[in-house]
């Protein structure tokens, strides 16, 4: 949301911050005289989703603003994953890491909270225009916030360091409220999905009958928080809007399939399948019609191997995860989950802050995978703040 230019070249704090941390990478291989140790098995599957993204930046309506999209959303975001995929080698680097992301995610969720009380205590809440702290729609907070809840659960329930779950569970507090507070229902739908995979996966039954037990009973008490019941009950109007928006955009993919409408031209090459009156939309409002129609075949079924091997990978490696690198992996797991649920209803990758976050719960997944692979246990350095 901070934007600026510097000369023709439009720019955001985050993409500036974002080129700090590519030049102290670079910095860093030169000092350590070695190249970058990024391989995965996404290599091949990233290298066509930004070949698609080329070739949707050339068949976009407005090249320029196409351009500044593929830049911010793709090539920055990847480059994060690479930089990520390399240097988080052990608890200590993990620990930082994690750390400096949860106060982030804190202040964000502390943000979130102030708004809205802020805007109840005036008399001004609107809830199908809820407020929303550095962001345009607090939709856009909600999305946002899923990610990190789901590796706060992640520590709060399986904690390598006793430490790790005083600290998520605090955390887990603030970032829940801050999503509920966001009235998403979408992310209410995405939370009990959540909740359902973490019950089944419990081996203990008496552990999963507890859990379900709990969960009902938060499901219940949320559900009777007078915003929230108020907030479903404009659900049909939604649902309806939404079954418009989609049938628009297959009828437009279905005359464009292969290229879509490029890279920001869903508004304009969808225009003659809208009906008149309709307000116009940035995206679909599903992750993958969203993708289909920015980067075409080629882009969505590469970003489908990418998204998809992530999650089964994932789930394979669980078992064998152990120390850190298990509430890692399951809140990883956890996001793409979220990911997958809320992506029914939302584009929760297309924004540039959406998709650097993505790319970096990718690479703490390919960390934490990699450690179940590894001949010997990774070198678990000692962290004596744990």
């Amino acid at each position: 949301m901070v934007r600026w230019r510097i000369g023709p070249l439009p720019t955001t704090l985050l993409e500036v911050l974002i080129g700090i941390t590519v030049a102290a990478y670079l910095a860093t291989l030169w000092a350590e005289k070695r190249a970058p140790h990024v391989r995965t098995p996404y290599d091949i599957p990233i290298a066509l989703l930004l070949v698609a993204g080329v070739i949707s930046v050339l068949d976009a309506p407005d090249h320029s603003r196409a351009l500044g999209i593929y830049r911010a959303y793709f090539l920055e975001s990847v480059a994060c994953f690479l930089i990520g995929v390399d240097l988080l080698r052990d608890r200590r680097d993990l620990t930082t890491f994690l750390l400096i992301a949860g106060a982030g995610t804190c202040a964000m969720a502390v943000g979130q909270i102030v708004s809205f009380v802020y805007t109840v205590a005036h008399h001004t809440l609107d809830l199908s225009a809820a407020p929303s702290f550095l962001n345009t729609s607090a939709n856009a907070d909600a999305m946002y916030f899923e990610p990190p809840v789901a590796f706060a659960l992640a520590f709060t329930l399986f904690p390598s360091r006793p430490r790790e779950r005083l600290v998520a569970g605090a955390a887990l507090i603030l970032l829940l409220t801050g999503l509920i507070l966001s009235f998403s229902r979408a992310s209410y739908l995405a939370l009990a999905v959540l909740a359902v995979v973490l019950v089944l996966s419990t081996q203990s039954p008496r552990w999963r009958l507890r859990a379900v037990g709990a969960v009902a009973v938060l499901g219940l008490v949320i559900l009777e928080i007078p915003f929230i019941n108020q907030r479903f009950s404009t659900l049909a109007d939604s649902v309806t809007n939404r079954e418009s928006l989609y049938r628009q955009a297959l009828e437009m993919l279905s005359h464009m399939p292969i290229t879509g409408a490029g890279i920001s031209g869903f508004p304009i090459r969808v225009a003659p399948y809208r009906p008149a009156g309709q307000i116009i939309h940035l995206y679909p409002h599903d992750l993958w019609l969203t993708t289909w129609s920015e980067l075409g075949l080629l882009g969505v079924i590469a970003f489908a191997v990418v998204f998809f091997g992530l999650l089964v990978r994932g789930l394979r490696a669980l078992p064998a995860s152990a120390d850190l690198f298990r509430p890692l992996l399951w809140g990883a797991v956890g996001a793409l989950v979220l990911y997958l649920v809320h992506g029914l209803f939302d584009s929760p990758y297309w924004k540039n802050d959406l998709s650097v976050e993505f790319w970096l719960i990718a690479a703490l997944q390919v960390v934490a995978v990699r450690s179940t692979r590894a001949p010997h246990p990774p070198k678990v350095v000692a962290d004596e703040h744990a």
